[in-house]
């Protein structure tokens, strides 16, 4: 990616009123401080992972580079599900960004982070 603007999207998983607005300047914020670009949005409203695969299939078409998430339990409702979502992440070779907390899939330490929880 050296050389280019990394372009981000970012992937909403909607619980409540309001808290839309609450995940789109954690988005924002985390583009802004790593020098992305801050692009589209997938929502998530309800349960399943319907829109986790339109997200996928959005970087690995190359409309984006990175899926920046608010905080892993966006993921999905459950922790089986969120675990899913990673294990699909690694398996589209997706990189992922958790912004609270940091995570990064392309630092090895993210990533391997998340394969530790997928092994457990």
């Amino acid at each position: 990616m050296a050389g280019s603007v990394v372009r981000a999207l970012s992937f909403t998983r909607h619980t409540g009123p309001g808290d839309g607005a609450e995940q789109r300047d954690v988005f924002t914020s985390a583009c802004a401080a790593r020098g992305w670009a801050a692009g589209g949005a997938v929502r998530e409203f309800g349960s399943g992972l319907r829109a986790w695969w339109a997200a996928l299939r959005l970087v690995r078409a190359g409309r984006y580079d990175v899926v920046v998430v608010d905080s892993i339990d966006r993921l999905a409702e459950t922790e089986s599900g969120q675990l899913a979502a990673l294990a699909m992440v690694r398996r589209a070779g997706v990189r992922l960004l958790v912004a609270r907390d940091g995570t990064d899939t392309a630092d090895p330490v993210g990533a391997e982070l998340v394969a530790s929880l997928l092994t457990v």
